[in-house]
């Protein structure tokens, strides 16, 4: 679950017949030696030693005659272990595709993961392609001692900064210290997408005569005729503190520019927390904790209690990420947006090495998990993928995820989450609100205390 929270390109160009083309050299493009210029001053070169100090490019797709020139070789990886049912069908089908080429693949839970990732790109014999985690923690870190290699000739290649996705790559992008993500050049990239929105049970609306939410102020409207009737409005369990954040963000972003909140998570100069938007949805927060529309103790409550309950018919509504549908009976539970899409992200980014000898088996990895048909792979495993082409749900709750999805990203409103914009972020921000919607603090207290553990983040930088 972790994963998930803590966590966000297509156009792929055909190969022609015949001999195959070099699109593995050590030249770029104009334009492509002008975006990564800043990137490739002093780093080491992909597919080269850690001290040649020169960048290759990929200027065409890569070929499998190109990969099968590797010779016979290792393509070490590591990965966050809820990646294993989409890996057991994506790499059985790449090593058939380029078969001098074998699959090492290391999983870790998430907390190792990120505890031990940064010091493995470091070391001596680093992995070749692995998940980082958006940030300051991990990627920013990776970034900053350029351990990883810039993608921007492999997303323009492959046509991943035009269609479907394409905004989502923004939290793989970096300015050159590190110090600030959302613009810059890109680090990474994410097959799988995951956004926030409204699940409902069917059965308990229908008993009240109430049609599902399609808007912040339709659920306004029906939040106290369910707590009217006896029944729980909204089921949440915060005690990880990470729940009513989420809750907070969908409110967030329907009070403001998602650009500045994407701005602020980002580190971006000169943007504040201390926004009329936030502080209203802080007041709503605390309003509706007020009104009982939470029910009672929890902050004792986990949230995968709390979705557990929900799915045995307790609560009207549950307000969080896509990942909770998994555990819902589609038949039972519809799933919508309280804005034109719904708040979200992608997960974690996947990342090459630098000192990668095997870069152009590496970057034919990324371009598998950026097809229409691992997308398709993707939702089956229960997710949900960047590239939707095509993609269809098997049954009505997944197609509606989809569909908001969709519009999320059409939209511009998947904003990323808080506490990426600080490693402490969550602790914070997670302690401040519940104090809100405890009576303890005020929704302006709230705001200004955020601001300023984020603005001591970027003085620490």
């Amino acid at each position: 679950m972790k994963s998930v929270r803590r966590e966000v390109r297509r156009h792929v160009l055909r190969e022609r017949a015949g001999a195959p083309r070099r699109a593995w050299g050590t030249a770029a493009a104009v334009a492509l030696a002008a975006v990564l210029a800043c990137a490739g001053c002093g780093a080491p070169g992909a597919g080269k030693s850690a001290t040649a100090g020169t960048q290759s490019f990929v200027t065409e797709p890569v070929t499998t005659a190109q990969v099968a020139a590797l010779g016979d070789v290792t393509l070490r990886m590591w990965a966050d272990q809820a990646e294993k049912p989409l890996m057991k069908s994506v790499v059985p089908a790449f090593e058939k595709k380029y078969p001098n080429v074998t699959v090492d693949l290391t999983y870790k839970s998430f907390d190792d993961l990120i505890a031990t990732v940064v010091n493995a790109a470091s070391g001596s014999t680093p992995p070749d392609l692995f998940q980082g985690n958006i940030g300051y923690a991990v990627d920013g870190a990776l970034v900053k001692a350029k351990l990883v290699r810039p993608l921007d000739d492999v997303a323009a290649t492959y046509g991943w900064l035009t269609g479907t996705g394409a905004s989502t790559l923004a939290p793989a992008r970096w300015n050159s210290a590190g110090t600030a993500f959302g613009d810059g050049n890109l680090y990474g990239m994410s097959p799988i997408s995951e956004v926030q929105g409204i699940y409902y049970n069917k059965a308990l609306l229908t008993s009240l005569d109430l049609a599902p939410p399609r808007s912040l102020s339709d659920l306004e409207k029906d939040l106290p005729v369910v707590k009217k009737a006896g029944k729980q409005p909204v089921m949440l369990g915060n005690s990880d503190q990470y729940a009513a954040t989420h809750i907070f963000s969908d409110l967030a972003v329907t009070e403001q520019s998602p650009a500045s909140i994407r701005d602020w998570i980002g580190g971006r100069a000169g943007t504040t927390f201390a926004t009329p938007g936030n502080e209203k949805a802080a007041d709503t927060m605390a309003d509706w904790a007020k009104k009982g529309y939470f029910g009672s103790g929890y902050d004792g409550l986990s949230n995968e209690d709390a979705i557990a309950r929900f799915a045995k018919g307790s609560g009207a509504f549950f307000v969080g990420g896509s990942w909770n549908g998994a555990k819902l009976d589609p038949e039972k539970f519809g799933f919508g947006a309280l804005t034109t899409g719904g708040a979200g992200a992608t997960a974690s980014p996947w990342h090459i090495a630098a000192s990668s000898k095997v870069t152009p088996a590496a970057v034919a990895f990324l371009a598998a998990l950026h097809t229409p048909g691992t997308g398709q792979k993707i939702l089956d495993t229960g997710r949900l993928p960047v590239v939707t082409d095509g993609v269809k749900g098997a049954n009505s709750l997944q197609s509606q995820t989809l569909d908001v999805l969709k519009r999320t990203i059409a939209a511009g409103t998947q904003v990323g989450y808080y506490d990426w914009s600080a490693t402490d972020m969550l602790s914070v921000m997670g302690g401040k609100l519940q104090e809100v919607m405890a009576g303890r603090t005020s929704s302006a207290a709230f705001t200004e205390a955020v601001q300023d553990s984020w603005q001591k983040a970027r003085e620490s930088e």
